[in-house]
């Protein structure tokens, strides 16, 4: 699965690999420690109805998709990770399966060992690729109506609508396997463009992709570092929650919400 990660890029190389513009507000640039409910980046595609143009734009979304359906914002809490097993299947996600996806870009996730029955341990783990390069994680969106209107950076400009998206993951293996059976689907950055293309309308095609390998980076091109317990807790963040275990000094608590 895919829980917490961090995304502490530059957001202007970003911009100008993926040919996108930036819709985001400037307050949510490097974090260290993001948790699922909260504004993340993600970067979507979609046809203008008046001009016919395609926009590629980095936005903001809550981290937890919100189907049409969802009564309140609590639902995101179960649903900031999709399985791309059962994508077309699930109500919550097959809706966006056609035609609201989307990517998320980060520098790497953390995951906790599991222990030989499943259960997390206190071990947390930094996956990121060894090159220092940037991940594309696949994903689904939503707008969301839900009741009354929306405040917050994720929210569309009159604030009727607020944007929501959910992480796909997939099985995992090899190292990756012995520390947690699911991992985020990492796109390689032709794979993303396709992804995106709105062109790609139905959801069976979609899903056929979200199944495919082809699609993804080689696991061999991960680093998986053991690092401090300290990102256990959303009240930490920085730049020392990446460092390997044992060698990181002075992290950074955040103050009381």
């Amino acid at each position: 699965m895919c829980g917490r990660f961090a995304f502490y890029q530059e957001i202007e190389p970003l911009l100008d690999d993926l040919g996108a513009v930036d819709l985001t507000e400037p307050g949510f640039r490097a974090r260290w420690n993001i948790p699922p409910t909260v504004p993340i980046h993600v970067v979507t595609e979609s046809i203008d109805r008046d001009s016919g143009e395609v926009l590629r734009a980095l936005r903001m979304a809550r981290w937890g998709l919100l189907p049409p359906f969802a009564k309140d914002l609590s639902f995101s809490a179960r649903t900031f990770n999709a399985r791309r097993e059962t994508l077309a299947e699930k109500p919550s996600f097959r809706g966006s399966l056609a035609r609201y996806r989307a990517v998320v870009p980060m520098n790497g996730y953390y995951e906790w060992r599991r222990d030989a029955k499943g259960r997390r341990t206190k071990e947390p783990f930094f996956i990121t690729p060894a090159d220092g390069s940037l991940l594309y994680m696949a994903a689904l969106i939503s707008w969301w109506k839900g009741p009354g209107g929306h405040e917050g950076p994720a929210a569309s400009a009159d604030g009727a609508w607020l944007l929501s998206a959910s992480i796909i993951t997939r099985e995992s293996r090899g190292e990756l396997a012995d520390i947690h059976d699911r991992t985020p689907l990492m796109l390689t950055r032709e794979a993303v463009d396709r992804w995106l293309d709105p062109g790609m309308d139905r959801a069976a095609d979609a899903q056929a992709f979200a199944l495919e390998d082809a699609n993804l980076i080689d696991d061999a091109l991960l680093e998986v570092r053991p690092v401090g317990p300290e990102v256990g807790s959303v009240r930490h963040d920085g730049p020392d929650l990446i460092a390997p275990a044992g060698t990181a000094q002075g992290r950074i608590p955040l103050p009381p919400a």
